[in-house]
């Protein structure tokens, strides 16, 4: 990725004549030197224009003065500095080193020792600079990929909104012809209707589960400490009352996370709810523990399994599990689901900052790995 980018400017304050020394001559690629020979020369090039680095001989009068440092430090552009001088001086060292500025005593490697530090220097600010403008195209893309995402959240829900009415209405209107003049239809076009009917509610249920689904991202603005594993047994025990089976949640200590607790137990009730109705036992058995902490890029990370005794997941329904609308092979006679109970717990994982996919380790059953942030 190139940029455009001004020549490097160094500024060098320096007077052989009055130092007792000789010229310093840096040739840098790339970089336009300019030199000032006395103090009121240094700031007529100050006033002038902006460099990258500025190289001061402290023994030139007028440069020890604390505020000549101190303006460099407050232009807007803040250049780099390096101060050498003939003072070996330990506290002197210290104290000008303290304000973040490189010094390089005047012995025999002087002048090599200056042209190294202040190509090092500008090759550092280089970096900076390029990093900065990464960093702000990186924040300008996230910021429109947003706006991106909530236009089509909020596009979602307007859409969605928009179906249900008119689908209710087409429902109630054949609701009412089959209630008042069933006796009287053809059987096959009673049939027709209630197959009508049937499809009709199904498509409220996918709108309905798109117009939440779009909803995710709003509802999930408050972040607190939420202790999964009393969540997961107040979870188990709503879902035993309609289950068609005995149910045992195995729930280990777990540390607390940082979460929404209202989205977290719909994710919990998501995947539970999978593990009763894709269950092909008498007593459905799943198990929530932790094998430690994962260290997440931002923030540390609690690594939690959610296990059961279920028939799993085969390789081939394992690549779009997680995606909406896809429906696994039901291991119960029980009504066809819509498919997208694991793409709201992946949603709502993301929403955390944190994720979820299936684990494939030969164990009977089925697994699925969760990361979240800890509290």
């Amino acid at each position: 990725m190139g940029y455009d980018r001004a020549p490097d400017r160094v500024l060098i304050v320096h007077d052989p004549a009055t130092a007792g020394s000789p010229a310093l001559p840096l040739a840098i690629p790339g970089a336009e030197i300019v030199e000032a020979r006395s103090f009121s020369s240094y700031q007529e090039e100050l006033a002038k224009s902006d460099f990258d680095v500025v190289v001061i001989d402290y023994d030139l009068p007028g440069t020890q003065r604390p505020e000549v440092l101190a303006e460099l430090k407050v232009r807007d552009n803040e250049p780099d500095v390096l101060i050498f001088s003939k003072c070996e001086d330990a506290s002197t060292i210290r104290r000008i080193s303290q304000s973040q500025k490189r010094y390089v005593v005047r012995d025999e490697m002087w002048v090599e020792s200056i042209g190294r530090a202040v190509r090092d220097m500008l090759r550092i600010r280089k970096l900076e600079g390029e990093n900065y403008q990464i960093r702000a195209r990186l924040t300008e893309s996230n910021r429109q990929l947003e706006e991106r995402n909530t236009r089509l959240d909020e596009f979602c829900a307007t859409i969605a909104h928009d179906i249900r009415g008119p689908l209710s209405g087409l429902i109630l209107k054949i609701d009412y012809i089959l209630e008042r003049y069933r006796e009287g239809l053809d059987p096959k076009c009673a049939d027709m209707l209630s197959r009508s009917m049937d499809s009709a509610q199904r498509l409220v249920g996918v709108v309905q589960s798109m117009y939440e689904f779009a909803k995710l991202g709003r509802d999930g603005t408050e972040f607190a400490s939420v202790e999964l594993a009393p969540l997961a047994r107040e979870v188990i025990a709503d879902l035993r009352g309609g289950a068609r089976c005995q149910v045992t949640l195995e729930a280990a200590s777990l540390p607390a996370v940082r979460g929404n607790a209202g989205l977290l137990r719909r994710a919990l009730i998501n995947l539970f709810g999978n593990s009763i109705k894709y269950g092909d036992k008498e007593w459905v058995i799943i198990s929530l523990t932790s094998p430690g902490r994962v260290v997440g890029r931002d923030c540390p990370m609690l690594e939690v399994l959610v296990r059961d005794n279920g028939p799993g997941v085969d390789s081939a329904q394992a690549k779009s599990l997680f995606e909406m609308f896809s429906r696994g092979k039901h291991g119960t006679s029980g009504p066809e689901g819509l498919g997208v109970g694991l793409a709201v717990v992946k949603r709502i994982m993301e929403l955390h900052g944190g994720s979820i996919e299936l684990v494939q380790d030969g164990r009977p059953g089925c697994c699925f790995r969760v990361l979240l942030p800890l509290a």
